[in-house]
Formats: structure tokens, sequence, C-alpha cells
């Protein structure tokens, strides 16, 4: 029998492992084979089971490197290069977390060529979900040096926090990636924890049917392909609306840095066209256009011909062209899904060539005009969304490595639902740990910045259960208000984030008990004519920037309440008169989408946002 040698994808040339900690080296060969290993000069022995499976729990070892590990057998011999040991972190969530540095190279236009740390590597798991059973190793991956050009595809955050963590103490780090865009919390907690939660849904169990998914996913792209179609062959506009010569002349006009009039937000195709007038100083440049972003998908041309198009509504719209001529024909083809479509207002549409930025909403109005009408299309199905499937699939196959700490940035997917998320987070943050075996791992999460594009989902609602994960021992969570962007999902300022997660990792070994970057509303109380909120500031002075807003909920009405005053680690806003104190039963802070900014520390961290039951006196608020 051929006798055979598997070593993990985790495992293979360019691996980190976790430095100063008990490390397991595991793989696959014949059953009951004798398996050797070599490293730094050291020889360990063992047996594969009846399965052929092998391992090695291997002493702790300092930061260093790089190392080669010998596998060996009877028959077969595997070399792993360049092996290092440091810091090892799991980067979870969704696409705020997984937003890659190509992504932002606009922001951070010199960090992608200028990245030349090789201690800095990254291992981006492979996008699976099981709704069986938890597997036990990946299907595929590689680790990469986050340098150019490989470190395009790396995490922003992920990236920004290893540079920090490598300048303060010169320790290889690598990061290993599971964030998903668009996420639900429930897609990363397992089976049992859902099922003793009561938080599955009723019919989980078709998701285990192979013949279900397969018939779902049919339906599901039957279903797109046919909407695209049909929006295409529908369109008046064809082959034609494009051309540099097509006469518009009966078209609309618009401001396209506004909102579009009504009647062009409903789902269909709609035009735009610009006549782009070019500065001597930048004529014969190779340019870019940067367009922002659009509900939901755009082919963009220029002189008839097609420079870039996206499928969805988050991307910026960023195209290369050629050279520039004097003036040239601009013309974008919306595909308007769902109500309501448009350009997102406060975007600005650019052209950038030769050092030089033209802004083309100064050139005038933009013409318009639609090219047919469409149905809404249905919310599109991903299975990789569904409870359990990617816990199965990309978290439980990592369950043999060692790791300094996690961190996480979700919470966007759940903003239309917010009930059950605390209960939910926590029980995650606890069940990874159990999963690394270490009940005292870092967990650093990002509680939700302002974002103002979805104004049916109440993003204030999951910011107050994500404040439940630092209910927990060694959590620590960033208050990212004021680091969003209101008219864009996906803010660029991955660099500050990632500072605010490593001033978190500083404090969580100090505040054991969970550690907040921006005072945290812990009980409220009434008092006299006044409503005192006691805050725990971690050692800051609380301070308030302007006059604060409040609401209070008294006889099932919610009643705007403004101006306080800050004594010690309280902040206390007065009640009118008209108003019977004893009935106000809630009191809440920062309850928006976008909410402002006035309640601080002498950093400038923000308070967490709050809703907290008033109590009669101070022991019973906290």
């Amino acid at each position: 029998m051929d006798e055979k040698l598997f070593i993990p994808y985790l495992l293979r040339d360019g691996v980190v492992l976790q430095r100063n900690k008990k490390f397991c080296f595991w793989g696959y060969t014949t059953s009951c084979n004798s398996v050797r290993l070599e490293l730094n000069g050291n020889v360990f022995t063992t047996t594969s089971n009846d399965s052929g499976y092998f391992e090695f729990e291997l002493l702790p070892q300092e930061a260093s490197g790089p190392f080669e590990i010998t596998i060996e057998t009877q028959n077969r011999r595997v070399k792993i290069h360049d092996v290092l040991f440091g810091d090892v972190w799991l980067l979870g969530g969704q696409s705020n977390m997984q937003l890659w540095m190509d992504r932002l190279k606009t922001r951070y236009p010199r960090a992608i060529s200028e990245a030349s740390n090789s201690n800095i590597r990254f291992f981006i798991v492979p996008q699976h979900f099981n709704f069986n059973c938890e597997e036990d190793e990946l299907g595929s991956g590689e680790w990469k040096r986050a340098t150019s050009p490989d470190i395009q595809g790396l995490s922003g955050i992920g990236y920004f926090f290893a540079q920090q963590q490598y300048a303060k103490n010169h320790v290889p780090v690598g990061l290993i990636s599971t964030a998903i865009g668009g996420t639900h919390v429930r897609s990363w907690v397992s089976y049992q924890t859902l099922s003793r939660l009561h938080e599955l849904p009723t019919n989980f169990d078709r998701l285990k049917s192979p013949k279900f998914l397969e018939a779902v996913q049919r339906d599901e792209d039957r279903y797109q392909e046919q909407f695209l179609k049909t929006a295409d062959e529908t369109d008046m506009g064809g082959d034609s609306w494009q051309s540099s010569n097509y006469d518009d002349s009966d078209w609309g006009s618009i401001d396209l840095s506004k909102q579009l009039p009504k009647p062009f937000r409903y789902p269909g195709v709609i035009w735009f066209r610009k006549r782009v007038h070019v500065p001597p100083k930048m004529v014969g440049s190779v340019a870019q256009l940067s367009l922002g972003t659009f509900v939901d998908a755009d082919e963009t041309f220029v002189d008839g011909q097609m420079v870039g198009h996206t499928d969805y509504q988050y991307p910026p719209r960023e195209y290369v062209i050629g050279e520039l001529k004097s003036t040239f024909e601009l013309v974008i083809r919306l595909k308007v899904f769902n109500y309501p479509g448009g350009a997102r207002c406060g975007k600005k549409h650019l052209l950038i060539a030769n050092g030089e930025t033209l802004d083309l909403d100064k050139q005038g109005l933009w013409k318009i005009a639609r090219g047919n009408w469409l149905p809404e299309r249905k919310e599109q199905i991903f299975l990789q969304y569904e409870p359990v499937g990617l816990f199965n699939g990309m978290i439980s196959p990592l369950k043999r490595l060692n790791i300094a700490g996690i961190l996480w940035y979700q919470g966007e997917s759940d903003t239309g639902e917010a009930h059950g998320y605390g209960k939910v987070f926590k029980a995650l943050i606890s069940e990874w740990r159990h999963l690394f075996k270490d009940n005292k791992l870092p967990f650093l999460y990002v509680q939700l910045p302002n974002c103002g594009i979805e104004p049916s989902h109440v993003w204030a609602a999951i910011r107050q259960e994500q404040i439940q994960g630092i209910c927990l021992a060694h959590t620590g969570m960033v208050v990212s208000l004021g680091l969003g962007e209101d008219n864009d999902l996906h803010p660029t300022d991955k660099k500050t984030i990632a500072e605010k997660l490593s001033y978190a990792l500083e404090n969580v070994g100090k505040y054991t008990d969970g550690y907040c970057t921006g005072p945290l509303a812990v009980g409220a109380c009434r008092n006299s004519r006044k409503i005192v909120v006691q805050f725990k500031t971690f050692e800051h002075q609380l301070i308030l920037k302007g006059i604060p807003m409040f609401e209070v909920f008294t006889r099932n009405r919610w009643y705007s309440l403004s101006g306080g005053e800050v004594r010690n680690n309280t902040v206390s806003v007065e009640t009118p008169g008209n108003m019977d104190l004893s009935e106000i039963e809630l009191i809440r802070y920062g309850w928006g989408n976008t909410p402002k900014i006035s309640i601080e520390n002498e950093s400038l961290d923000p308070a967490s946002p709050f809703c907290l039951r008033v109590f009669e006196n101070v022991e019973s608020a906290l």
C-alpha cells in the first residue's frame, strides 16, 4: 500500500506558530505508522492512530525564526520551510474586518507599495460552510507575507494592527482571516450552542440535505440570471446610449451629488451622461475615475468603451482610463435593483490625473434618462449566511492551533433584527475560547460606528447588544462612533480602528473584567429633579462636548431632554417640572444610526451609546 503523508494547509511553508505556549503539530499518514519530527535540532517521535492521524505536542518556543520543520515516515519526508514563532491573531466577523488593503489604497496610497515586513504574515481561510458536522481540516489555503503585492488581499484592520504590534515588541505576527462579508453572528456559532440558546431556526434541519441546498441554489441562480437578463433585454438604451455621439438633447438634467428625483429611484436601468472638459495640464495623462458608490450595479463608459463595472452597491467605483483627450463623453449605466437607488449622497465624482483632481459635478448638471422599469428584486439568498455553517467549515478546523487572541468586527448584517444578538455574541466568545482551550484568550471587538445608509435598520440596538460582550472577562470593546462614514457601510479609516484595538489590548490585562475605550454607562437613578447616569471611565476623566441630548421613556412615549452636568463619574440631566420623575422608566443616549457625540473622555474617546432602566437609588441602578 502507498504510504501517504499529509500536512494540513495551516502548517505549511511560511507558517507563524504561537510563541510561549505549548503547540500542536499534526498530520495524516497510513495507520499505525511511525512518524518523526525535527525542529531546530530536536527530534520527536510518535505513532499514528488507526485512522492515520498523528500529532506532536511540543514545548513552548520563544519568538524566533525562520526555522525548518521536517516530518518523516519510513518512506516519505516533508520539509516545512520558513517557520516563525510569534503572535497569531484570528480575524473574525464580516466585511469591515475583511476589507482588504486594495480597497483602502485611495486613503493609504503608499501603504501597499511600502509594505516590506516579511515577519508579518497572513492566511486567508477559504470560504466554506457545512451544516452537517464540524470539520477537522481546511480544504486549501496558504501563508503569505504582508508585502507588496500580496498584501493587497489582506484585511486592512489586520495589517495595521500587526504593524502596530510589531513596532511595539518586534515579534513576528501571523494573521488568520476568517471574516466574510454580509455574515450574521449566528453563522459563526455551533449547532450545539445555538440549540442550547433556542436560537436555531425551526426549519434548520432542511439545511442538512444536499438536495435541498442544490435546489435552493439552482432556483436562486435561475431567478437572478433571469432578472439581469430581463434588465438588459428591455433596456431602451441598448447598445446606443453609451455612444459618444448619441443625441441626449431630450434627456432630463440632475445634480448627481444629490438624491435623485423620486421617479429615478425605483428599480430599473438609469442612464447618466456628461461631456467632460479636461484642463490642459491633465490632457494626455493616464487618469482614474473616482465615482463614489451607487445603488446598485453600474457599467461605466468613456467615449463608448466600457472602462469598468461593479455588480453591487458597496464598492467604490474607481476605474482607470487611458490617456485623456481634451473632451470625452462619460456615461454611467446604473441598474437599480431595489428602492431607493441612485448615486450615494455626499460622495464626490472625480477625475484624477497628473496630480490634479477635477470635480465632475462642478462642470454642470448630468443628463439622465430611464432605460426601463423593473420589479423589486427579491432578496438574494446566500447559504453561507445561514446559522452554524461557517463555524463548522471555517472555525472548527482551526481548533488545534494556539493563538494570541481574537479581533472581531461584525453586526451590520444583524441590524435588521437585533433581538438575541447579545446573548449569541457572548456565547460565541465563550465557545471560541473553549475551542482554543484558553478561557482568558483576549477578545477585542469593534462596536458599530455611525452609518446612515440603512434608515430602516436600528444600528443603536445592535450597539446596545454588543455591550454585553464586555460582561465577560478579558474582553475589550472599541467605541467607533465618529470613525464611520454616514454615507458608506465601509468606512476607510481602518488604521485608527486598529490603533484603538491595540490600545484595548494594552488595557484588557489591566481591566480583566472587561474594558471599553470610552466611558461606559453602568446605571441610572433619580435624584431630586434629575436623572443621574453613572459611568465607568477606566481611570479617565469624563467630559461633555457641547450639549448632550437624551431621551426618556415615560407614559408609553419617548421625550427628548437636552443638557447635562458632569460631576466625577456621573452625568446628571434635569427633567422639566411638568414631567413626573417617578414615572420615567428608561433613559437613552446616542440612540440613532448616526448620533451626535457629546459625552467622551479627555482622550476624545466617545462614550458608548446606552439605554438604561432608571432606578430609585444608586445601589439599585448598579
